[in-house]
């Protein structure tokens, strides 16, 4: 406190009643004692910091509530003896961590005729430096990592720093020697691919090729034959050569079908015959070829339901399932959030020639983000982020538009009770005709909803959404 308040409390014009109002109004707590150290006057704020009941302070001198055990040691005391201001921090307080500093103020004789003390709680103050203290790894951490991480290539490699994924990561290493079936679960954009990619890197066929096939982005029409691929002349505009379909091209490799939820029912008979025969047929061909390639399967569609509503072939549901792997949402892996953050930081500079840094508090506001997009939203996010950023940090003010980055579920509702299954299917059309008039653009459409392109534009004509756009 400053001489000029000290004066004010010691003024003769101030009764009782004066010093309650000034000393009620101060968030520190303060403690005024005699010269011998007997309390005379005292604030709320002192008492909630100290956790002293007035009645054992009011009038009893600072030796004797020592004594009786609510203070450890009292800075008073100090003061009397050592005859100057006094500051400690005391950490045995119910506050926490506090700054208590007594200020003695003398007579003309130079006694001691009253004792200041304030109590500042710093627990808070203490805590942003300890997330300060954990944020300057965080960015030691990132520039360890751009030095090891020489080449933006390594940004496929997986991130597994959550128990949930380590777990997901250990079985797909063990399970990835034997040429086993494996079906990757999860929401859009938690990274099956990339579990897919791992399975096939660590097994016996990592020499040959991995090919990955969006089963939900190529038309109906089209996807028999890359995947199966025709004969010469099999149809109008054929090749008179034919054409080698994807099964054939991961030969000896692994052929990965994402989104096998989407293939119609009368491709789903061809796939289960190519897992059971290890075979296929060209269109139009009369003979059928032998495939030796590794089939791993993706979906984030729930395919017990499907069978049940008969879209998915029960035979073929269970002959992809020999091993299951189920990769949680981001939301439920907040430890990924961090290094995921960094690695595509790190990605994004080089691909920009940046060197833009991540901040805490945007780092918080990714940790506290639900992430329904997952994976592929916080990348976008983070692309986005360094290539409008101004400053050397990510600013939490450049984030994309605060209604994207946080969930809105009040909009989106189910007013009646209906099976499940149509409960998603209105849901689903509730936040596309939303996402229309957003975005009017079928790419950022399936951005910001986790899908791709091509299911967008099914949907909307499964629904009825008529609306034009890009």
């Amino acid at each position: 406190m400053s001489q000029d308040t000290i004066n004010c409390l010691t003024s003769t014009d101030l009764d009782c009643e004066d010093y309650q109002i000034l000393l009620g109004a101060s968030s520190d707590g303060i403690l005024l004692t005699d010269g011998n150290g007997v309390a005379i006057l005292l604030n709320k704020a002192y008492l909630k910091l100290s956790g002293i009941p007035e009645e054992a302070i009011i009038g009893r001198n600072m030796k004797d509530v020592v004594a009786d055990g609510y203070l450890k040691r009292s800075v008073i005391l100090m003061v009397i003896e050592e005859k100057r201001t006094v500051t400690l921090t005391q950490t045995d307080l119910p506050c926490g961590i506090a700054i208590v500093t007594a200020t003695p103020i003398f007579n003309e004789d130079g006694e001691i005729i009253r004792i200041l003390a304030s109590v500042r709680d710093m627990s808070e103050i203490y805590r942003l430096r300890e997330e300060l203290e954990k944020a300057q790894q965080l960015e030691e951490l990132f520039y360890q990592k751009l030095e090891q991480e020489k080449s933006p290539d390594n940004e496929d490699e997986p991130v597994a720093v959550s128990s949930s994924m380590k777990e997901v990561f250990c079985l797909a290493r063990k399970i990835s020697p034997i040429d086993v079936t494996v079906l990757v679960l999860g929401e859009s954009g938690v990274g099956k691919e990339i579990v897919a990619n791992f399975i096939h890197n660590h097994s016996t066929r990592k020499e040959n090729p991995f090919i990955a096939v969006n089963c939900g982005a190529i038309p109906e029409h089209l996807l028999e034959s890359e995947l199966f691929g025709y004969a010469g002349g099999a149809f109008t505009g054929a090749s008179k050569n034919g054409k080698q379909g994807l099964f054939e091209a991961a030969e000896n490799g692994t052929l990965f079908l994402d989104e096998i939820g989407e293939l119609p029912l009368n491709l789903q008979v061809k796939i289960l015959r190519v897992l059971e025969m290890h075979e296929i047929t060209r269109i139009g061909a009369l003979k059928p070829v032998s495939v030796n390639a590794r089939i791993l399967a993706a979906t984030n569609r729930n395919l017990e339901d499907m069978i049940k509503e008969g879209t998915f072939r029960e035979d073929l549901y269970y002959r992809l399932n020999v091993i299951q792997l189920q990769i949680p949402p981001l939301r439920e892996r907040t430890e990924d959030i961090a290094p995921l953050s960094m690695r595509f930081l790190n990605y994004f500079n080089r691909l920009y020639s940046q060197k833009k840094r991540m901040s805490p508090e945007i780092m918080h506001e990714f940790i506290h983000h639900s992430w329904p997009g997952n994976i592929r939203e916080l990348k976008n996010v983070l692309e986005r982020l360094v290539v409008v950023s101004t400053g050397d940090y990510l600013d939490v003010h450049e984030l994309p538009c605060k209604k994207n980055m946080k969930a809105n579920t009040a909009a989106i509702q189910v007013g009646r009770i209906i099976p499940i299954s149509e409960a998603i299917e209105e849901v689903e059309k509730q936040l596309l005709s939303n996402a229309v008039e957003e975005y009017g653009s079928s790419r950022k459409i399936a951005a910001a909803v986790g899908i791709n392109q091509a299911t967008v534009l099914r949907k909307m004509k499964k629904y009825g959404i008529t609306k034009s756009i890009q």
